[in-house]
């Protein structure tokens, strides 16, 4: 109910939700985004990418239709509808980027293969800085300018290093 609460109020009264005291909280994504990741890190083990040998098929499907089918529903989405060229990008990114913790909590009250989904997550989101760039420049590129080696930098700056960090 508080995120619903939450949610509404920030479409119907933005200016309350974009600075604090003359602080822009915009700043506050990239840092809160590293501590999340940094968390995730923490939380992962070298008994999470197990999966890779247990059942390397159901990994590479997994991570090949992630890499294919969302990225391509987003850019069919932009197509279809028309979007203006910003709005038709970031429905393509959101398809290109690794799913990450939401799906793992997904499959968990699903009652899902909760190994396969970690060993899914895990692998699209050390490939993201790799994989995204390269699926927005295709898609994304038609819509913008994708600058492939800054995304990728951004990438690894907000998700790989602080994974990695968290892991060790």
């Amino acid at each position: 109910i508080w995120i619903f609460t939450a949610v509404t109020a920030s479409m119907f009264y933005p200016q309350y939700f974009m600075n604090v005291g003359g602080f822009e909280l915009k700043k506050l994504i990239v840092p809160l985004l590293q501590i999340i990741m940094f968390g995730m890190g923490s939380q992962m083990s070298f008994t999470d990418f197990a999966g890779i040998i247990k059942m390397p098929k159901g990994v590479l499907v997994g991570v090949g239709s992630h890499y294919l089918i969302m990225p391509l529903v987003g850019f069919s989405i932009a197509k279809i509808f028309s979007f203006p060229p910003e709005i038709a990008a970031g429905i393509i990114l959101i398809g290109c980027v690794p799913s990450g913790l939401a799906s793992n909590v997904m499959s968990f009250l699903a009652r899902a293969n909760i190994a396969l989904a970690v060993t899914v997550g895990a692998i699209s989101t050390l490939l993201s800085p790799f994989v995204t760039p390269t699926l927005m420049k295709w898609l994304g590129g038609q819509f913008i300018e994708v600058n492939f080696w800054s995304m990728m930098l951004d990438i690894m700056n907000m998700i790989i290093l602080p994974l990695v960090a968290g892991f060790i």
